[in-house]
């Protein structure tokens, strides 16, 4: 796809509901998806950083909502309630992180500083950046934006884990299902349910414990468990 292309389909999607998303899926770092269209709007673009794995409709859902209650006269500094357990809130983005995530804003409007407000659920995971501070160039959570893969395992790999463990609850039991998919619970993974399964790359859950590095030498099927933080790993029997 051409960059023409590309901007074509932004003005269409701008053109049909007010607004365009553009989802970045990084691999390595959290994904990460802002608005295009909504400068013209409202003055500022909005952007979602991390927080684990959440479908398209969901993410969309949440830019929608988070539009038309501006839209409706609603502040920037107040509280955006999708449901009892979706509370959002908003604050401004330093432009060192702009310029380093929303490059599709600057090729759109062919500007070279953009507004932005980023969308923090008030229960934000520590992959959730605070992007109203400047970027980290070493964060271990966002380095690999700059920096060449070189955990010793493949780029693409992912985690599927909790809610809990994102927050930074310690992880107990874990398990290498295949060569670049694991299984990392703080608690044991029978018991987890669904709407606390969290799915995010391997790059993020070792940036927010670096106890973890063990876990790449595991062989396909072969599983840990530890009863805390301090005391060591063991092998699955």
């Amino acid at each position: 796809m051409t960059n023409n292309e590309f901007l074509d389909i932004i003005q269409s999607n701008i053109d049909e509901r007010s607004f365009h998303i553009t989802l970045v899926n990084g691999g390595q770092h959290p994904d990460f998806s802002y608005s295009i269209g909504l400068a013209e709007k409202l003055g500022f673009e909005l952007i979602v950083a991390g927080g684990g794995f959440v479908t398209i409709k969901e993410n969309e859902s949440i830019f929608e909502y988070i539009y038309l209650q501006l839209q409706a006269g609603q502040s920037v500094d107040s509280k955006f309630s999708l449901s009892e357990n979706n509370v959002f809130y908003l604050s401004k983005v330093d432009p060192s992180w702009c310029k380093k995530l929303m490059l599709g804003v600057y090729d759109y409007y062919k500007v070279n500083e953009i507004t932005a407000y980023q969308i923090t659920p008030v229960e934000r995971t520590l992959d959730i950046p605070l992007m109203s501070e400047t970027f980290i160039p070493n964060d271990p959570i966002w380095k690999w934006l700059d920096m060449d893969w070189n955990i010793k395992a493949p780029a693409n790999s992912y985690v599927v884990t909790d809610f809990d463990a994102l927050k930074g609850k310690t992880i107990t039991e874990l398990t290498r299902w295949e060569d670049r998919v694991w299984e990392m619970f703080s608690g044991p993974g029978p018991d987890v349910k669904e709407e606390v399964i969290r799915i995010v790359p391997l790059g993020t859950i070792l940036g927010i414990d670096n106890t973890l590095g063990p876990i790449v030498n595991l062989c396909v099927g072969e599983g840990l468990w530890r009863e805390s933080l301090e005391l060591s790993w063991n092998k699955w029997e």
